[in-house]
Parts: C-alpha cells; structure tokens; sequence
C-alpha cells in the first residue's frame, strides 16, 4: 500500500538580513551639528550680497539663511528633549524630514553660489578648491542624514545593502550610509546597494545633480580661471 503523503509545510521565512537598526538620536544630533559647522565655514554665499542688486532677492537669500539656523536649533532641542526622555515619538521624523529639506536648500543656494561667483572672483585657487571640498564634504553628510533616515523609517527599508559573509547577522551602520553617500556623489549613483523605495531615488537624483554641479560645472570654472 502506498503511504498517504501529506503536504509539508514550507520553513519560515527568514528575517530580511541587513535591516537597520532604531535611528539613534545622539549619533544622529552629532552629524546635524557637524553639518552645521560645514555650512558656517561655506562663506562663498555670501558673495551673492556683491552682485545681487535686487534687494529682495538678497533679503530672500539671507532669510532662507536665517530659517536654516532656526530649524537647526529647534531640531537640536527636540532631538535632545528626545533622547534624554527616552521616548521617541512618530512626530519627531517630521522635524527631523523639515531640517534635512532646509540642509538640502541651503547647500543647493552654497553650491548655486559658487557656480555664479567662480569667474567673477579674483582669489587664490586653493580657496576656491577649499569652497569645493566644503561643499562635497557637507553634501555627502546632508545625504547620508537622508538615507539613514529613509531606511530606518519606510515601511521595507530603502535600500538592501550586500551582506557581509564574514558577518551575515551584521545591521548597516553609519559608515555604510557615508560610504553609499559618497559613492553617489563620486559615482552618480549606488555601486554594491539596491536601492527600493521611491522616495530614496528621487534624493539620490538630488544628491546626482548637486554632485555633477560642483564635479563638471564649478570644477571646470576653476580650472578655466588657472588658464
């Protein structure tokens, strides 16, 4: 007699190996601060006062200025409110989505500035290669902020970064978010990561066009004033 066979019941899915951990607040507080430091030493904006002749659109620069600095402050207290309760409620991503969006305005103005007051200036070149390194440096930190973000808070993750055969168990970290933001910006786009959501490739194609403004545009200009 042939034994009856009876369906069998497929595994379990295992866990999505590489998902991140909880956003940590205070790592998270200590890149916005850095940021904001980066931004202080970009002083080419202000170059815009020199050969801005419309009041209005100077008073607009420089008040966008201002409302960076407001929102940082006000993320600073929130987050730092957050971390020592201990608590950390769903409204804090909306404040921290509303300072990232203001990072990101600022440093399109910065890089914006630099473009338009590169041939019009006459400094010594390393200050303007010392402008450029100021603007990779705060777009890569401003971008990476976005992508660990958008990973720890859409619904599946952002992005699926290559396992470590070493350690398969391992959580991305902040290194791995500097690193894909960096390849974006050297690159043009992810190198090892896969990227999900939607809204991670339409910051990655923000970061694409800051990266090949300051790589092609403001690069080529300096180089153009050496000549």
């Amino acid at each position: 007699m042939e034994k009856n066979s009876t369906p069998t019941e497929p595994p379990p899915a295992e866990p999505r190996v590489g998902r991140p951990t909880p956003l940590p607040t205070w790592s998270f507080i200590g890149i916005i601060v850095v940021v904001q430091v980066v931004d202080r030493l970009i002083g080419r904006r202000a170059t815009f006062d020199r050969f801005t002749q419309a009041p209005s659109l100077r008073d607009t620069l420089i008040g966008l200025q201002v409302a960076g600095d407001v929102v940082f402050l006000a993320v600073a207290v929130v987050a730092v409110v957050v971390a020592a309760v201990g608590s950390r409620p769903r409204w804090i991503n909306a404040v921290l989505v509303a300072y990232l969006a203001m990072a990101t305005i600022n440093l399109s103005l910065s890089v914006t500035a630099l473009v338009v007051t590169a041939d019009r200036l006459r400094v010594v070149h390393l200050t303007l290669l010392w402008d450029v390194g100021l603007v990779y440096v705060s777009t890569v930190l401003v971008f990476a902020l976005w992508y660990r973000l958008l990973d720890c808070e859409l619904r599946g993750g952002a992005f699926e970064f290559p396992t470590d055969p070493a350690r398969p168990d391992r959580q991305p970290g902040w290194i791995d978010y500097v690193f894909l933001s960096f390849n974006t910006n050297a690159t043009f786009g992810p190198t090892a990561e896969v990227v999900h959501a939607r809204t991670a490739k339409v910051v990655m194609m923000v970061q694409t066009v800051i990266s090949l403004l300051v790589l092609v545009v403001l690069v080529a200009r300096i180089v153009g004033l050496g000549g």
